[in-house]
């Protein structure tokens, strides 16, 4: 765990705490591709997109291009639409393994820390219901609360992929 001002540190970093397993992929689905969000497979191997709700098959988490800032990526509150992402063919990093890092909970969503996370809309993170997935589906679990935000918010996950 780091020491010190963990919240200056983290500011510009997807990875809270842990040693994670990187993998290196092509961005080619980009609409909502950005930092934070769940990432699956495209059509190929080498290649990667934002996962959807309840995607079995979600291979880690996009983290912040070397170039850029957190800062620059952004979304529209109410609805976690991406209105600035990566660009086709960058090269990411997929961040998985026991690992804690931010994710965007989907706005509406009550979690409390321990619960079941699954993959949501755009990439995002939803509480893990009876209906919204199966044991296998589940990406991680809330390691902060968050009470039905009207708005797509941060939340810091311990990944379980």
């Amino acid at each position: 765990m780091p020491q010190g001002n963990t919240a200056a540190m983290t500011a510009n970093a997807i990875l809270v705490a842990g040693q994670p397993i990187i993998v290196e992929k092509e961005a080619r689905t980009v609409t909502h591709l950005a930092p934070g969000r769940l990432v699956i497979y495209d059509t190929t191997d080498y290649q990667c997109t934002y996962a959807g709700a309840a995607a079995p098959d979600v291979i880690g988490v996009c983290d912040v291009p070397s170039d850029k800032k957190l800062t620059e990526f952004t979304w529209t509150a109410k609805t976690g639409a991406a209105t600035v992402t990566v660009t086709a063919g960058d090269q990411l990093r997929v961040l998985r393994g026991p690992i804690r890092v931010k994710v965007i909970l989907l706005s509406g969503e009550t979690v409390t820390v321990g619960e079941s996370l699954v993959a949501a809309a755009l990439g995002m993170v939803a509480a893990c219901t009876g209906d919204s997935g199966a044991p296998e589906d589940i990406v991680g679990k809330a390691a902060t609360a968050s009470s039905a935000s009207a708005t797509c918010d941060w939340i810091l996950m311990d990944m379980t992929i």
